[in-house]
């Protein structure tokens, strides 16, 4: 007997659906600089926030007959939405990888990590 829902259906983990590889998990880290400013006795008055980036960790598995050849330093197309905490609205930006991991465990499957840095206000071109 088929299940009957009832109310809106929720999406859990990943939404969009994968080419290339498909992600068993998908981290982001948001992070920026800060600086702190002070009066003249030291005492904490503001702060300045600069240089945005959010740090991606992804971990999935490839066909062992796949194309996928992303290259170190390559920009990295992602079809999943990160998170954007970022101070102010985002109108470019890149995604570059930083370090390919691929195991090659089986005759049919291989795991792959990915760590990459999406620099939100990086020139697109």
């Amino acid at each position: 007997m088929p299940a009957t829902l009832i109310g809106l259906v929720g999406i859990h983990g990943i939404a969009a659906d994968e080419t290339g590889l498909i992600i068993k998990s998908l981290d982001d880290d948001s992070k920026n600089k800060k600086n702190w400013m002070k009066n003249r006795i030291g005492e904490r008055t503001g702060r300045a926030d600069y240089d945005e980036s959010v740090e991606i960790e992804i971990k999935g598995s490839i066909t062992a007959t796949s194309p996928w050849a992303q290259k170190l330093s390559g920009v990295l197309v992602m079809s999943n939405t990160i998170a954007a905490g970022y101070l102010n609205a985002v109108t470019t930006g890149k995604t570059l990888i930083d370090g390919i991991k691929r195991s090659r465990k089986d005759e049919e499957w291989n795991d792959i990590a990915i760590s990459a840095e999406m620099l939100p206000f990086f020139p697109s071109t």
